[in-house]
């Protein structure tokens, strides 16, 4: 599975809060990585550099500069959860879709010509930019070789109830 990151934000003792595409927050402690990864010890004297801290190109990871960066799935791995926001559905939606299309393991374009639907309109899909109709994701399934279900379930109040 592919967890992407939304934001990442520098705070006090060389720790990152990191929020991910389906809502969770992590929290990341940079020095932990010290003992295998001694190039990431500059952030001790280089406050300044710390927080120029960024999101790569399509959430895939975070880094500073050419030669500082982490994978999104490591800072996912290796954080403490500190809170799980709801997501909203274009953005499940959006998520549902990519894992769809990684376990079909076909890309946008197979997935575009299997379907008669831009890749393009795809793309704008996977990255919660689109409102698709309910026949566009079932074609979209059926392009995959995949149902397509659909769920309603019971609001749960703030407390857990």
């Amino acid at each position: 599975m592919t967890h992407k990151i939304k934001s990442v934000k520098p705070m006090e003792n060389l720790t990152l809060l990191v929020e991910f595409q389906n809502g969770t927050e992590k929290t990341y402690d940079m020095r932990t990585l010290y003992p295998v990864f001694p190039q990431f010890e500059i952030f001790e004297t280089d406050m300044e550099l710390f927080n120029q801290v960024q999101v790569d190109m399509g959430g895939y990871g975070i880094s500073w500069n050419d030669d500082l960066d982490l994978d999104a799935e490591d800072i996912w791995e290796d954080g403490t959860e500190v809170n799980k926001k709801k997501i909203d559905v274009v953005v499940e939606l959006a998520e549902n879709l990519i894992k769809a299309r990684d376990i079909a393991n076909i890309t946008q374009k197979e997935l575009a010509e299997r379907t008669g639907i831009y890749q393009a309109d795809i793309s704008k899909i996977e990255r919660g930019l689109a409102n698709p109709s309910l026949s566009t994701l079932k074609r979209l399934a059926e392009g995959m070789g995949m149902e397509l279900h659909l769920v309603f379930t019971p609001l749960q109040e703030e407390d857990g109830r």
